[in-house]
C-alpha cells in the first residue's frame, strides 16, 4: 500500500508540475500576445512618425533648396537686369559719342590753270547745312583759292565725354567756328575769312541764339586752350584750330561733319541735294 500511494504521490506531483508548467506556457503565451497585440500598434505608430518626420525633413529641405533656387533667381535678375541697362547705356553712349553733324558743303564750280602762275585754281561755294543738308541760309559764298587740295580751319571746343553721355544742353556735342578757306598753294593768312569771332557759328546753333556760355568760349578762346584748369572749369577736354582738307574734283560736292566729340571728316556726297 505504501508503494502505492507513494506512486500516486508522485503522479500528482508530476501532474501537477505539468500543469503549471502548461499554465505557465500558457500565461506566457498570452502575455506574449496580449505584448504584442498592445505594443504593434506602439511600433506601426513610431515608424509611421519616423516617416512623417523623414517627409517633413525632406519637405524642409526642399523648401530651403526652392527658397535658395528663387534667391538665386532673383540675384541673377538683377544681375542680368543691371547688365542688360549697362549695355544700354554703352550702346546709347557709343551712339551719342559717334553721333557726327553735317555742318558745312563745298561746290567744285570750276578748275583752270592760272595763265600767269600755270598753277590750278578752283571756285568754290562755301555754304553752312542742316543735317539734312540743306542750306541753313543764303550765305553761299563763292571763294577762287590756289590749287585744288582745299582747306577749311576751325577753331573747334571739345568737351568732356561725360557731357556728350548725359545730353548736356550746352556741351551735349563739340562746336566749331569756321575760320578761313584756302588752297595749297596759299599761306592760311592768305585764305578767305569766313566767320569771326563772336559771331553766330550756324553749323551748331541751327538759327538759334548764341548763348552765353558759347559767347564765352569764342571771346576767350585762345586764352581758354592755354589755361586747362579754366578749360576743365568749362568742361571742355580740348580747344585748338583745325584744318580738314581733301584733293577735289570739278563739279563734285563735298560735305564736312562734326562728330560729337569734335572729330572733322570731309567726303563727296553721291546725291547732294
Amino acid at each position: 500500500m505504501g508503494q502505492v500511494h507513494d506512486t500516486i504521490r508522485t503522479l500528482n506531483s508530476t501532474l501537477r508540475t505539468l500543469l503549471v508548467g502548461v499554465l505557465l506556457v500558457g500565461a506566457g503565451l498570452v502575455g506574449w500576445q496580449g505584448y504584442s497585440f498592445y505594443n504593434e500598434p506602439q511600433q506601426k505608430l513610431a515608424e509611421k512618425q519616423q516617416e512623417l518626420e523623414s517627409t517633413r525633413t525632406q519637405l524642409l529641405q526642399r523648401e530651403q533648396e526652392l527658397a535658395n533656387r528663387t534667391e538665386e533667381l532673383a540675384r541673377l535678375g538683377t544681375e542680368l537686369q543691371v547688365k542688360t541697362e549697362q549695355v544700354e547705356r554703352l550702346e546709347t553712349t557709343m551712339t551719342l559719342l559717334k553721333l557726327s553733324h553735317r555742318i558745312a558743303r563745298l561746290h567744285v564750280v570750276d578748275q583752270q590753270e592760272n595763265a600767269d602762275s600755270g598753277q590750278l585754281e578752283t571756285t568754290v561755294d562755301f555754304f553752312e547745312v542742316n543735317d539734312e543738308g540743306a542750306p541753313i541760309d543764303d550765305r553761299r559764298r563763292r571763294f577762287k583759292v590756289a590749287g585744288d587740295q582745299i582747306y577749311v580751319e576751325c577753331l573747334v571746343a571739345k568737351f568732356e565725354d561725360k557731357y556728350i553721355e548725359h545730353s548736356d544742353l550746352e556741351r551735349s556735342t563739340a562746336i566749331c567756328l569756321f575760320q578761313r578757306i584756302f588752297g595749297e598753294y596759299q599761306q592760311p593768312q592768305e585764305g578767305f575769312e569766313l566767320d569771326k569771332i563772336g559771331s553766330r557759328p550756324t553749323s551748331y546753333a541751327r538759327g538759334g541764339q548764341m548763348s552765353d556760355f558759347e559767347k564765352q568760349i569764342w571771346a576767350d578762346f585762345w586764352n581758354i586752350a592755354n589755361d586747362p584748369q579754366q578749360a576743365t572749369k568749362l568742361g571742355i577736354r580740348a580747344a585748338h584750330a583745325d584744318a580738314p582738307s581733301t584733293r577735289v574734283r570739278k563739279g563734285k560736292t563735298y560735305e564736312l561733319e562734326l562728330r560729337s566729340t569734335g572729330e572733322f571728316t570731309l567726303k563727296p556726297v553721291d546725291n547732294p541735294l
